[in-house]
């Protein structure tokens, strides 16, 4: 064989196996190692290695895995950590997930892994396609261990989802009583922010909320949007009770209904279409021709929260604002993430100083985390005050004797 037939069938050799080399990834170093005999003669086209390129930084590389995280509970292969937290010693942890993947892929492989035998799956019906997709619940139990899957709305890019865990001893029933009787730090008051405790009594006081709350409240629970619309007139109505003028009036009947998901036979028809024919929650009614469904089982988010209570505690236009005006005012790390119709009413609360919704729901936070829902005892938070730069009512000054 000539020296120049060696030349070309040798580049053809290095070619395949360069391909080769990019294709199975580094481990391949190892398989196709240089033949020692074709290295006394160098060959005419030399190729560089490929030097290694660096990952992406990672912004879920800063949350940790709680140490207490079940090694039994199944993760889902392709999702990042992006928050961790413990709620209550009742509630138990926190973990909220995101994924590129399509939230029917991540039902799909909880509903899987739930359904060993390992696990007593405590079933939830699978979304109707036909609707618009709400928040879903998926519960196990493996021995005193309680899991509680929840994927939100498949309107969310990308995919999030919570894995909430907790020991059965946290919540254990009150056996000296009744095997029925559950403790008061499951459902009522007790492990609550003492000055929270406070802000839920004086609304309580007020009738704002059904039941009792020191026995049946559960605080660290997702507040839905209907129940959370029927509290926030209630709050606005109780605590404006001598003045008529900043009351929401509720429309029992109306020709036209704001949403085709509420109609005139749902229980909080006239609550939500009293905030809608007030231009206090957005629909069609306001010009927003996208807001055609209310969902009003599905979790209120923080930033719903924010665009609702807002405007009654300002109760006049809302200032202009963009996203750098948010950065430099509160300055969340994750403002991009925010809807912009949302961001008059940031500004407006930040103007509000420390009678802020934000302050006062969730304390100092740099991250907004505006998709994330709001619990029971944030949005008491928030409702307890009405007000904007000092002009202001708590329901302390106006509960009963």
């Amino acid at each position: 064989m000539s020296s120049r037939s060696s030349v070309w069938i040798y580049r053809l050799l290095s070619i395949s196996l360069l391909t080769l080399t990019a294709a199975c990834g580094n481990n391949a170093e190892g398989w196709f190692a240089a033949d020692p005999e074709l290295q006394e003669s160098p060959p005419e086209v030399t190729i560089s290695p490929q030097a290694e390129t660096p990952s992406p930084e990672d912004d879920s590389a800063s949350v940790e895995l709680p140490s207490n995280f079940p090694e039994q509970l199944p993760r889902y292969p392709n999702a990042d950590l992006v928050e961790s937290q413990m709620t209550s010693a009742e509630a138990g942890m926190q973990t909220l997930w995101e994924t590129a993947d399509s939230r029917e892929a991540v039902e799909d492989f909880y509903r899987e892994a739930f359904s060993s035998e390992e696990w007593e799956f405590i079933n939830a019906p699978r979304t109707d396609t036909e609707v618009e997709p709400r928040s879903l619940s998926l519960v196990a139990v493996q021995d005193d261990l309680e899991v509680i899957v929840t994927l939100r709305s498949a309107d969310n890019d990308p995919t999030e989802f919570s894995l909430q865990y907790k020991w059965e001893d946290a919540t254990a029933t009150n056996t000296d009583n009744s095997d029925t009787t559950v403790s008061q730090t499951a459902s009522g008051l007790e492990g609550v922010n003492e000055r929270v405790a406070q802000y839920i009594q004086d609304l309580a006081a007020l009738g704002v909320f059904e039941g009792d709350v020191t026995s049946d409240f559960r605080p660290n629970e997702a507040v839905e949007r209907g129940e959370f619309a029927r509290w926030l007139v209630e709050a606005n109505n109780s605590i404006y009770d001598n003045n008529p003028g900043k009351q929401i009036r509720l429309i029992p009947n109306a020709s036209q209904p704001a949403f085709s998901d509420v109609p005139p036979t749902h229980p909080d028809f006239a609550v939500i279409q009293g905030l809608a024919e007030a231009g206090i929650i957005p629909s069609q009614l306001s010009g927003d021709t996208a807001a055609t469904r209310f969902r009003p089982d599905a979790p209120l988010t923080r930033e719903t929260l924010l665009l609702w209570k807002v405007p009654l505690d300002i109760r006049q236009g809302l200032p202009n604002a963009s996203l750098d005006t948010i950065q430099e005012t509160w300055g969340f790390q994750d403002t991009n993430k925010i809807d912009p119709k949302v961001l008059r009413s940031l500004l407006a609360d930040y103007q509000n100083a420390d009678q802020a919704n934000i302050k006062r729901a969730f304390g100092f936070t740099q991250l907004f985390q505006p998709k994330k829902p709001v619990t029971r005892a944030e949005a008491a938070a928030a409702l307890w005050y009405f007000g904007y730069q000092g002009e202001g009512i708590t329901a302390a000054e106006v509960t009963p004797e």
